[in-house]
């Protein structure tokens, strides 16, 4: 092997390794390697072998676009190990930084929106949205890479990137995950059938548009290649948007690559394994780990403290809940039931029948896992949270609490300072202005991290549970 060809290959979920052959990374992405997610719920497709894991362990950068626990994942974090530079967008509330640095692991908040020298000849752009996420361009002598993974970013945003690739001129690979990975279709009506959100058209759509407004080269299937295990889980498999969906429905000037492809960025080729060779967990695996997670769901207990926590959550936004919910709405809790009203700010026991618009039904041990963390965001990830439709509800509205929730864990009303760090991100999206053109290996590219803000923030902000 000459060392001279530059690859791009995808692994796992949404991991990207950019390498030249018979060489360690230069730069990868959003380890989820091995393991499981979303309280046991959420398993790999493929798994990587162990060489590979071995060889993404010698990667120089580690970029890590957001902390959804499928993009930063702290059991292949710990099986990389110390030897790779965490990298992380400048977010308002950046607290897995710190997580990271005060357990040896060497971190960075890359500089929002200029250009970092990642190799001779290839450079690296973060660009942080307002709502905790960030796309990743790298700029190559060949192609201009655009990860854009679970990030639905402003128009406004949209266009200036796109802008940005018409700059640089250069055939571009996009990135991005295609598959819903929220409570879209975890509605269910007073038959027990489930009311959709959104159906998987919807999403190849999305992705097709998202090609040609991009200019997009090359599509690469990313970060929508989980299966739902756990047995509170497994009826969201059925609803998934599968690649074979994006075969038929494929309208897009730029090609569809296979799942898990190595792409030449010389010529745009690309290698692929087929679904036989993929490497799913062991089954055995699977149900005994799912099995005793789903024990200990059903041996806990909610407690008048986990009530009395989810209450004060709740009434941080009691005000706007109260007109958008007027007649309120009830949780399941393992075998509690509650009910709340916005309006008196209330949350109490209730017994059987309807209380309220809906019920979202939690697990027990998750929901304490999730309020003693303080983070309630990714209860509308898990696929086994349900939301019981008691009478006819905007499901927009419903989807928008758990926005909300997202809003208050990360932070953003922290403080006063908090606020307007939040406040100066949602503006920046909203008026993007022009982002800074480079040709890779420039000299005005710095080195990942010169410069950068590696404040220490307080570890216990990015909670383990049970991923």
């Amino acid at each position: 092997m000459t060392g001279d060809s530059l690859n791009l290959r995808t692994l796992g979920h949404a991991t990207l390794a950019l390498f030249r052959d018979g060489e360690s990374p230069l730069l990868a992405t959003d380890p989820w390697l091995v393991g499981s997610v979303y309280w046991r719920s959420w398993w790999l497709q493929h798994y990587p072998s162990g060489d590979e894991i071995d060889w993404l362990a010698g990667a120089a950068n580690v970029y890590i676009t957001h902390e959804h626990p499928d993009h930063l994942h702290l059991p292949s974090i710990r099986r990389l190990g110390t030897g790779p530079r965490y990298l992380f967008p400048d977010l308002p509330e950046p607290d897995c930084l710190a997580y990271l640095q005060t357990r040896g692991y060497s971190v960075a908040a890359v500089p929002p929106r200029r250009w970092q020298a990642v190799a001779p000849g290839i450079a690296m752009l973060s660009i942080p949205l307002w709502n905790d996420d960030s796309l990743l361009l790298v700029d190559t002598p060949d192609a201009l890479i655009l990860n854009f993974n679970d990030a639905k970013p402003l128009p406004p945003v949209l266009r200036a990137v796109r802008r940005l690739a018409d700059r640089i001129g250069k055939r571009r690979v996009l990135l991005a995950s295609y598959s819903p990975a929220s409570l879209v279709n975890s509605f269910v009506d007073e038959r027990g059938g489930i009311v959709s959100l959104r159906a998987p058209e919807h999403y190849v759509n999305f992705i097709c548009r998202l090609c040609d407004r991009l200019g997009a080269d090359v599509y690469l299937p990313f970060a929508s290649q989980a299966v739902f295990e756990r047995g509170d889980s497994t009826w969201a498999n059925a609803h998934r948007t599968l690649y074979t969906a994006l075969v038929r429905g494929w309208s897009a000037a730029a090609r569809l690559a296979p799942p898990y492809a190595t792409l030449n960025l010389a010529d745009l080729s690309f290698t692929a394994p087929g679904p036989a060779d993929y490497r799913p967990a062991a089954a055995a695996t699977v149900a005994r780990l799912t099995a005793a997670r789903l024990a200990a769901e059903e041996a806990a207990e909610i407690t008048d403290g986990d009530v009395a926590a989810l209450r004060r959550k709740l009434n941080v936004w009691r005000f706007l809940l109260w007109p958008l919910f007027p007649r309120g709405f009830g949780f399941r809790l393992g075998r509690r039931r509650l009910y709340y009203e916005a309006r008196r700010g209330r949350l109490g026991d209730v017994g059987e029948g309807p209380a309220g618009d809906f019920e979202i039904a939690v697990p027990a041990l998750t929901i304490k896992e999730a309020l003693a963390n303080d983070h309630l965001t990714d209860l509308g990830i898990t696929m086994f949270v349900r939301v019981r439709l008691f009478r006819r509800v905007d499901l927009r509205r419903i989807y928008g609490l758990f926005v909300l929730f997202q809003f208050h864990d990360y932070g953003h009303l922290r403080s006063p300072a908090s606020l307007w760090r939040w406040t100066r991100a949602i503006v920046r999206d909203l008026l993007p202005g022009r982002l800074p053109a480079l040709s890779a290996g420039s000299p005005a590219a710095a080195a990942p991290g010169d410069g950068a803000d590696n404040r220490a923030l307080p570890a216990a902000d990015c909670p383990e549970g049970s991923r």
